[in-house]
């Protein structure tokens, strides 16, 4: 038998199919993967979320192939597996819901979320441990947003649940990750690995609640599986994603002449629930990103900026008319973000992000004014240089 490649669409790049060909002459027979798997693609398994985004399971090494799809197809929930011949002996990889373990507590699905039941003895709504306390900064729910925004946390009594998590089953070895179903691969030309999936279409978003709504999306691709082609009664699934990990900000270097910072993304609006006006940017900066300094300056460039967002990744800065700021035009580094709210009343949780207010803009007139802004600008400069 020989191995075949064939390229296919996958992660909106190129991924690599391997077709198995009989009667080839010199070359030992192979393993022929059971009816209900697709054509294998090189690589290991990935999910959703691209070459990158490994998907939930457990691995056994000494494994023939045949010994690792006999398994999978023990499990009702093995969604495919990938092997490697010349990997530690037959390296096998099942992957799929549940197959990394299990915790004496079902609410938890891996082994952090496993370890941190509890509850917050005197505050049973606050149901993690970084949670059980309060912070000076009302805006900060956790002891993590609390120290990105220099405030002061109190911590209360929180006590453990003694959950424990078990392993999967000797001699398998369980791998904890949130994607449970299989999209592609790594999309390694030479990987010695190969990915057998069961269900092509487990990664896409489906119709449900009859087979007449099943059939909506018969024969569609991904792109066209969209919710108004799902009408009622039926009821539109989205496809699985994965979830993007939030953490939190570096902390708040306190700039002279600002208010204090306040914890997640600066909202607007009676209740704190509409985006400002504004505009954003994660290539303004020297080097790309915009530092915190970086983006408090670009606020002060705009006369009628009124704070700005800033995290890791961006720096989003608000305020009337700033939609059509500085760089917003083509070719410029920022992006319009045209919102009818144009003041900052609270934030919306997020520990990424901080939210800070009150520019020392200078006044139009000379004095005072003039004489604070300049005194800000050269405390920047020293925090630069």
């Amino acid at each position: 038998m020989k191995l075949l490649i064939a390229v296919t669409a996958s992660f909106g790049a190129i991924a690599i199919r391997a077709q198995i060909s009989d009667n080839v002459v010199g070359i030992p027979e192979k393993h022929v993967p059971g009816e209900r798997y697709q054509e294998p693609f090189v690589g290991p398994c990935r999910g959703p979320g691209g070459p990158l985004d490994k998907v939930n399971g457990r691995s056994a090494v000494e494994h023939t192939q045949g010994m690792c799809e006999e398994a999978c197809d023990s499990l009702a929930d093995c969604a495919g597996y990938s092997y490697c011949d010349s990997c530690n002996g037959g390296e096998c990889n099942l992957h799929g819901p549940g197959l990394d373990g299990a915790c004496s507590d079902p609410s938890a699905t891996d082994p952090a979320a496993c370890a941190a039941l509890g509850t917050c003895v005197e505050d049973a709504e606050k149901t993690t441990a970084s949670t059980c306390g309060s912070c000076s900064e009302a805006t900060a729910p956790s002891e993590e947003t609390c120290g990105s925004v220099g405030a002061v946390w109190t911590a209360l009594t929180w006590e453990t649940a003694g959950a424990v998590w078990e392993d999967s089953d000797d001699p398998w070895t369980g791998g904890s990750h949130p994607s449970s179903v299989i999209r592609g691969t790594t999309e390694e030309e030479d990987s010695r690995y190969l990915c057998y999936d069961i269900h092509p279409e487990d990664h896409l978003a489906t119709c449900t609640g009859s087979e007449e709504c099943e059939a909506v999306f018969a024969g569609m691709v991904e792109a066209d599986r969209l919710a108004e082609k799902c009408a009622d009664p039926c009821v539109f699934v989205p496809a699985p994603t994965v979830p993007k990990p939030k953490p939190p900000h570096a902390g708040d270097i306190m700039l002279p002449g600002w208010n204090k910072a306040m914890s997640g993304a600066c909202r607007g609006g009676p209740d704190s629930t509409d985006k400002p006006n504004g505009k954003y940017s994660n290539t303004a900066g020297a080097d790309g990103k915009l530092t915190q300094e970086e983006c408090a300056a670009a606020c002060l460039d705009e006369p009628e900026c009124v704070g700005y967002s800033h995290a890791t990744a961006w720096c989003v800065v608000y305020g009337p008319g700033l939609h059509k700021g500085i760089g917003t035009g083509e070719g410029g580094a920022w992006t319009t973000d045209e919102h009818v709210e144009a003041g900052i009343t609270g934030t919306k949780p997020n520990p990424s992000y901080i939210c800070v207010t009150g520019p020392p803009h200078p006044e139009d007139s000379a004095g005072f004014g003039v004489h604070v802004y300049a005194w800000y600008i050269a405390a920047l400069a020293t925090l630069l240089f």
